[in-house]
């Protein structure tokens, strides 16, 4: 099925640019389940449409779609970005999707776009991560480059991860920019984002985009993303009262303690960094670092910093992504203590496949860039690294038994020395 579904996605790259006008975002997809993806898109005049979908190996042998679900002209004639959900989907499933705007010129479809249901325990899960796209305001454009890298990849992405930042500031200018720069991006798979400061937690951000369940505003701020043998939760470090991070760690805490066997976290600011400009500094490692080695986490993503690092802190990996299309920043003449390695100067994005095995990690670069310069590569690798699957981590009645245990036999082993003494008397 997938080897079907890359044939077809090299349509995406042909046609995916060359979206009607009638369509100002989108379309795009998020906060896939089992049985259920949400589509968006933001049209330029108030119209019915109506999304048609296929199972991937279907439309591959019919050319057509099967399913078709309506939806009505907006009654108050707003023009607002629609979240159009669809139900009852197969599980384990790839599917490819068209909007088609039904407008008073005429019907006007979309590219294709394209998105899979969750996968049974123990299936391989594919991914990819970028942070910081951002926006330059003079010069070509470097955020569709690595837009374009990532939907013609090669791996079968599940789902796309953004660790945030990802408009410069969140007006309409600036989103329409980034949704065309991304557009051919956003038909591969289901985009997953964290709030970043760039965002400065604004409505347009909650607008645009429908998350997996979550809490704080909207309930969204932040998310946890159950997908197979994965767990990803989605933090916001932006905030500023101490009630929103004691939620987070509540938060964090129960959806990190799952079953699953592999544990990822995405939030902005970076726990740990050798960036010269920001560093790290943001008390993330008294925050949240004890929760994520209590419930045994495997990978940390964050951004904000415009490089690449790996860093490793009593068994996690912290990585720094921050190369989705901002100018890249320097490092730090002596890197902290917790650095692996580290690159600087370019524009990138990572993929990522988590197997029983372990987590596959490689980071693609994009191209070399600099304040006045910007040059594609070949797409080599900057890093990669597997990280072996960590055995199952205690629960908290299995502690509390061991505990009790240990208790037990440090009182047996008392009352033991006791009567020794009295018999040595």
């Amino acid at each position: 099925m997938r080897t079907v579904l890359g044939i077809l996605l090299a349509l995406i790259i042909g046609v995916g640019a060359i979206a009607a006008a009638p369509f100002v975002h989108g379309p795009y997809s998020g906060a896939p389940t089992e049985s259920s993806i949400t589509i968006s898109w933001l049209s330029s005049q108030p119209s019915a449409a109506r999304i048609e979908y296929e199972r991937v190996d279907d439309y591959a042998t019919t050319g057509s779609f099967s399913n078709q679900l309506g939806v009505a002209l907006p009654e108050d004639g707003k023009l607002d970005t629609l979240h159009i959900a669809l139900e009852s989907l197969s599980s384990n499933t790839d599917y490819v999707y068209q909007v088609t705007l039904e407008t008073p010129e005429g019907d006007v479809s979309s590219p294709l776009g394209y998105f899979v249901t969750e996968p049974p325990v123990g299936a391989s899960v594919e991914f990819a991560i970028l942070s910081d796209s951002q926006w330059q305001w003079e010069g070509e454009n470097r955020l569709e480059p690595i837009g374009e890298a990532i939907a013609a990849d090669d791996f079968p992405f599940d789902f796309i991860l953004h660790a945030g930042d990802i408009v410069e500031t969140p007006g309409s200018q600036i989103w329409n920019h980034w949704f065309q720069s991304f557009g051919d991006m956003l038909l591969r798979a289901p985009f997953l984002p964290v709030l970043g400061n760039h965002e400065s937690g604004n409505r347009s951000y909650y607008d645009n985009f429908v998350h997996p369940p979550g809490d704080g505003k909207k309930n969204e701020r932040w998310w946890a993303f159950h997908w197979g043998d994965v767990v990803v939760v989605g933090l916001d470090t932006d905030v500023t009262k101490a009630a929103d991070y004691i939620a987070q760690q509540d938060w964090a805490r129960l959806h990190l303690s799952g079953s699953e066997p592999h544990k990822i976290v995405v939030f902005h600011y970076p726990v740990y960094s050798s960036d010269a400009y920001h560093g790290s500094g943001y008390s993330l490692d008294v925050i949240f670092h004890p929760i994520f080695v209590e419930t045994g986490v495997d990978l940390v993503i964050n951004g904000h910093a415009h490089n690449y690092e790996r860093l490793q802190s009593d068994g996690i990996t912290y990585l720094v992504v921050g190369g989705g299309g901002a100018v890249p920043r320097g490092l730090a003449d002596v890197h902290v203590p917790q650095s692996v390695f580290a690159v600087e100067g370019y524009n990138f994005y990572v993929r990522v496949i988590a197997t029983p095995e372990g987590i596959a990690v490689e980071t693609v670069s994009v191209a070399k860039a600099a304040d006045e310069s910007f040059e594609l590569t070949d797409g080599h690798l900057l890093d990669a690294f597997l990280l072996p699957t960590h055995p199952p981590a205690a629960s908290t009645e299995t502690r509390a038994s061991w505990l009790l245990l240990l208790v037990g036999l440090l009182g047996a082993a008392a009352a033991a020395l006791l009567l020794l003494r009295g018999l040595n008397r």
